[in-house]
């Protein structure tokens, strides 16, 4: 992936200001030394909706360049899965894939 290639998916996403700070955001964490964002602290970072993050997500999920992953509150530590095993009580928490890392890098 090159870094015009990823302008063009956050420009297709229909939300780039949201996308760009979402990939931001996962930036700064991953410079930070954490490799995932949850849903619930960046909308409270953003501003943004709920609605709308997912919405994103799920397109830059689709288009290779996040992760979404899912906890629940049961477990001891977070433990994340690729699937939502409590349906819509599972938290979202978003990654950058290895693509947008090693371009993070270069």
């Amino acid at each position: 992936m090159t870094f015009t290639e990823l302008d063009h998916l956050i420009n297709e996403s229909g939300r780039r200001s949201l996308a760009s700070r979402l990939i931001s955001a996962l930036l700064d964490a991953l410079d930070a030394g954490e490799d995932t964002l949850s849903l619930d602290v960046f909308e409270r970072n953003s501003g943004y909706t709920r609605t709308n993050i997912r919405t994103v997500a799920s397109f830059l999920s689709n288009a290779g360049v996040i992760n979404i992953l899912y906890s629940t509150t049961s477990s001891p530590g977070l433990q994340f899965h690729a699937e939502a095993k409590r349906g819509r009580w599972a938290r979202h928490h978003y990654a950058l894939t290895n693509h947008v890392r090693e371009l993070h890098r270069r």
